[in-house]
């Protein structure tokens, strides 16, 4: 049953019968209008009582229509029967009715604060519900907000401290403060196909606000949020390059189908599941299974370029590696065989029965050592399927089994020669040692099963805190050894405490970091100074990691956007009426109202609430001035010191 205000919405829609077609709401029809402010549509909808009052503010006597809330309203709730928009909160996988694929129009449709219009995104409101002003845009108006920025702020850090760059060379590594979908668009045109591999660790869609993002979207909300980000940055990707993006149990089913639908469903490649925390805690308190795992879904930009290496893992020896080669050094026709005891007791000179009673408790530790020290001669032998080798190999299989005393070789250009005995291969134990903290290990080559990369000092990790914000150095040097090579670009546009940033650094990668939270300044950069200082946390150990390098820290420059975030943070009305008085000197800003009329004669305005004060501002306030635009970067009205310019120029590389 409609209610009263549904009701009164849909009595004014039927005296306009050009938004009706076959007894459906043309919805776009009517938000069109709406923002073309149509005389009559707006003066009907306002002479009706109900929803003048759910849908205006009245200031001095005038009352101001909130046309982004009612077309909110259209877009996001079934207040009227037989409209597109009757399903579109059940699933969260479309909006208005279509699947998020098809449908054009909503790429900002979005609260502020869950991403471009930020809202309250710098501070938490405890013991409160928080507060969501919605703002949307028409297509025409996007390229403007997405066009590429100006950065200022801009300085570069290395081991001699801190300068001014006016230049951007392609060994730079970079670290943004800013909208992160703002700085992705540019990104472009410096780096469109030039990105090896992007990690992100995006919101996870619960009530864990660790980072103080916004962390409980709906899904409908959440899914448009990425769905935004993850287009253009497909665009960043290289064709062999990938995309790694940390999850968890909520969100994951719908990220994928997402992700099936910008990357394709062919380009997933693995589902790793992480382990994140031990079974300990307060989490045994409830009954069940206890949660302790996230999720990492990889998918490539192409089902046939993919471009990945092999990681291996430390693990226990491998009992099998339990025989040695004589003569290792000598040609494989005279090489000879005997177990590792036979020959840990002739490097000793003592009876292969004696050696336990020998070394006692240190038995095992002292035979580990010979084993790690005689690596290059500890073998096992492998049995080979015939269905599985080829017709030469299969070959001299069969003739070793038939030649007892000799070992075949069949040599292999760019790959590791076969060796074969007694009809069996041959698998070095020097094979399958990996470098861990300096020592080699024995390893095996990664799984989906990630349960060895949460280290037991996480919080002291870069040198910097962010309490359960932190992923680990070991599982991005995981992720980035696994996708990547030396001098390769990663990104990561939600750096959070760094740790992309800072891995990179430490594998010899070059990093790109977006990070809009006010913490990048004493987290974040800090972290990466840290680095440069030769951290010696994390996997700096097992890089042999001793500082150096740099990176270039900037800002988007901002218009609105500082304007806007100063309302949002207000704590009280004086704050909101100084505020007015700055505004209204501002030459660039655009106001869609006379501001000088609500500051000397809307008594009414400041009988509102401190929430409605705010609200009606961020109405006013122009979203597509945001921040400032490169194409308007030699404005005077704006102030760009040459400096500035110069860095610009030289990162979109103006004139080439």
């Amino acid at each position: 049953m409609l209610t009263k205000l549904q009701q009164e919405i849909e009595n004014v829609f039927e005296d306009f019968p050009k938004y009706w077609e076959n007894k459906l709401l043309l919805k776009n029809v009517i938000i069109e209008d709406i923002r073309n402010y149509e005389p009559k549509l707006l003066s009907a909808l306002l002479k009706n009582q109900t929803i003048q009052k759910a849908y205006s503010l009245e200031a001095n006597g005038v009352h101001i229509f909130k046309i982004e809330e009612f077309i909110s309203v259209l877009r996001y709730k079934s207040y009227l029967k037989n409209s597109y928009t009757k399903y579109s909160n059940e699933i969260g996988l479309t909006i208005d009715g279509k699947y998020l694929k098809y449908n054009s129009d909503v790429l900002l449709d979005f609260p502020h604060k869950d991403g471009i219009l930020e809202g309250r995104m710098t501070q938490e409101d405890v013991g409160k519900e928080e507060v969501y002003y919605h703002n949307i845009l028409a297509n025409e108006e996007i390229d403007v907000l997405l066009s590429p920025k100006v950065f200022n702020n801009v300085k570069k850090y290395d081991v001699n401290g801190e300068s001014i760059p006016v230049d951007f060379k392609e060994t730079d590594n970079l670290m943004i403060k800013g909208n992160n979908l703002i700085g992705l668009h540019s990104l472009k045109k410096h780096y469109e196909g030039k990105i090896k591999m992007i990690y992100i660790d995006p919101p996870y869609n619960t009530k864990n606000d660790s980072f103080k993002y916004n962390d409980r979207f709906n899904h409908s909300t959440w899914l448009t949020f990425m769905k935004n980000r993850l287009e253009i940055a497909k665009d960043l990707i290289t064709d062999d390059g990938s995309i790694c993006i940390s999850i968890d149990h909520n969100e994951i089913a719908y990220l994928m189908i997402l992700m099936d639908q910008i990357f394709g469903k062919n380009n997933l490649r693995n589902i790793i599941t992480v382990k994140r925390s031990s079974v300990s805690g307060a989490k045994v308190i409830n009954p069940g299974v206890v949660n302790v795992s996230d999720y990492v879904l990889i998918y490539s930009k192409s089902p046939t370029q993919w471009s990945s290496n092999k990681v291996f893992r430390e693990k226990e020896r491998d009992s099998r590696y339990n025989n040695y080669i004589e003569n290792i050094d000598d040609s494989p026709e005279d090489w000879r065989y005997q177990t590792i005891l036979d020959a840990f007791a002739a490097h000793l000179n003592i009876e292969k029965k004696l050696l336990k009673k020998h070394f006692g408790t240190n038995y095992n530790e002292r035979l580990n050592e010979f084993v790690y020290e005689k690596k290059d001669n500890i073998i096992r032998f492998a049995s080979l399927d015939d269905r599985q080798i080829s017709a030469k190999v299969k070959e001299i299989k069969y003739l070793s089994k038939l030649d007892n005393k000799k070992t075949y070789i069949i040599k292999r250009e760019n790959y590791n020669n076969y060796y074969l005995f007694k009809g069996n291969a041959i698998l070095f134990f020097k094979d399958r040692l990996i470098d861990v903290d300096g020592q080699l290990r024995f390893g095996e080559l990664i799984s989906d099963i990630w349960d060895d990369v949460l280290p037991n000092d996480l919080h002291n990790e870069g040198g910097v805190t962010l309490r359960k914000g932190k992923k680990t150095e070991k599982l991005l040097e995981r992720l980035i050894k696994l996708c990547t090579n030396e001098n390769e670009i990663v990104l990561d546009f939600f750096a959070g405490s760094g740790t992309t940033a800072a891995v990179s650094m430490k594998t010899n990668r070059k990093f790109i970091a977006i990070e809009q939270m006010d913490y990048i300044e004493n987290i974040t950069k800090q972290r990466l100074i840290n680095v440069i200082q030769s951290d010696k946390s994390g996997v700096s150990k097992n890089n042999n990691w001793q500082g150096g390098g740099s990176f270039i820290f900037t800002e988007i420059h901002e218009l609105n956007q500082q304007y806007k975030s100063s309302i949002l943070n207000s704590s009280e009305k004086k704050e909101i009426q100084d505020l007015l008085c700055t505004l209204k000197t501002m030459p660039y800003l655009n106001i869609k109202v006379d501001l000088e009329k609500i500051i000397n004669t809307q008594k009414n305005f400041f009988e509102l609430t401190l929430e409605q004060q705010k609200e009606l501002l961020i109405q006013l306030l122009d979203s597509n001035q945001l921040y400032l635009s490169y194409s308007e970067i030699d404005d005077k009205q704006y102030e760009i010191d040459d400096q500035t310019k110069a860095f610009n120029h030289s990162f979109y590389q103006e004139g080439v």
